[in-house]
């Protein structure tokens, strides 16, 4: 691990207030989504960094169908945060994900991302923390890479999460088109045109009862190869077992994925599913290529938790770099389901500090 050797991982309310306790020129990046942790991380922040700015970003998800309660949910959220926010300066940014109508969408993320953070616009703080518990993943991903690519290297980049598997196990996707893509940004472009004539191998980061969104990842890709990703350990320990379960029938009987080809990754520690990702991809090129004529890609896909990922994409931007076709596919979506009651009790907060390690003299 060669990238992110020297960041710090915090875990829970404490350590991470004591971590911002007195910062100054800190930037908290948040989402104005319909998930219940949207406004945890800013509760710590607000009273740790005595001169804290709030970027909250309004991505337009509310959902449809059963899914019409997350109006009122994000509604909710947001008249939280300007009431924590009274004591700092707070910015609202309309950060679009898609550009047409319901008939011919396009996903834009990239695009937008670009446009709304720039250098200008960072240049005023020393750290920046992007809280990814209420954004889509492709959200999250733009706004991260973005960052990491334009900040100045005196600049610290964090990325916080309130994490809750539970819940995350909640949520379903309210998927209407059954279409896939790679996400714009992530060396995609290269993917895209070899899409007929390159071999794939895929690295789905399995959630419960997945079931559609594999089958219509699966019908893109085409992958010569499967590997599922499952969080073990977990905060529930039978959560990688229900997870095997749900998808059993799709893995191996529909797609004889071979069991030595699952890979288990810590549910709570971003820098270890990294590291096992970017080892396992590397294991693979030199397998793989012994045919040097040969086009082989690496996708990625997640239904999973938000802290694993950070350890997704953290890989994919450490391969990017070293030349290796690696990217990221997301399926559309116009919004989630949720249960109405929010189990409060399992969550966590967690704090990724890239490039700053506690024994840097």
């Amino acid at each position: 691990m060669k990238t992110w050797k020297d960041s710090l991982f915090l875990e829970g309310k404490r350590k991470i207030a004591e971590y911002f306790q007195g910062q100054e020129q800190v930037l908290l990046i948040l989402g104005h989504g319909f998930d219940p942790r949207a406004c945890k991380v800013a509760e710590v922040l607000t009273e740790a960094a005595p001169s804290l700015t709030v970027c909250l970003v309004d991505y337009n998800e509310t959902g449809i169908g059963k899914d019409t309660k997350n109006k009122s949910r994000s509604m909710k959220n947001y008249e939280a945060i300007l009431k924590i926010c009274q004591g700092v300066t707070l910015l609202e940014q309309r950060i679009p994900m898609y550009r047409g109508d319901s008939l011919k969408k396009i996903l834009v993320i990239s695009e937008s991302v670009r446009a709304q953070f720039s250098r200008q616009f960072i240049s005023g703080y020393q750290t920046i923390v992007i809280d990814v518990s209420a954004m889509p993943r492709g959200v999250g991903y733009s706004i991260i890479k973005r960052l990491i690519d334009i900040k100045s290297e005196t600049q610290k980049l964090c990325v916080a999460v309130c994490e809750n598997s539970k819940f995350d196990d909640m949520i379903r996707p309210v998927i209407v088109d059954e279409s896939a893509e790679y996400l714009p940004g992530f060396n995609t472009f290269s993917m895209l045109l070899e899409q007929d004539d390159g071999e794939t191998v895929w690295f789905p980061v399995l959630g419960l009862d997945d079931i559609t969104a594999f089958h219509i990842i699966d019908d893109y890709l085409k992958p010569i190869e499967i590997c599922p990703v499952i969080p073990f350990p977990s905060k529930d320990i039978q959560r990688g077992e229900r997870i095997l379960r749900s998808c059993g029938e799709a893995l191996f009987r529909e797609r004889n994925v071979e069991k030595r080809n699952i890979i288990y990754v810590p549910e709570n520690h971003p820098l270890w599913v990294y590291q096992k990702l970017y080892d396992t991809v590397r294991y693979y090129e030199k397998a793989l290529h012994i045919d040097q004529d040969r086009v082989i890609k690496y996708a990625f896909s997640s239904q999973s938790s938000k802290l694993i990922d950070i350890g997704v994409l953290l890989a994919i931007m450490d391969l990017a770099k070293e030349g290796i076709k690696a990217g990221i596919v997301v399926v559309e979506n116009q919004g989630y389901q949720a249960e109405n009651t929010y189990p409060e009790k399992d969550e966590e907060l967690y704090c990724l500090c890239l490039d700053d390690s506690i024994f840097a003299w």
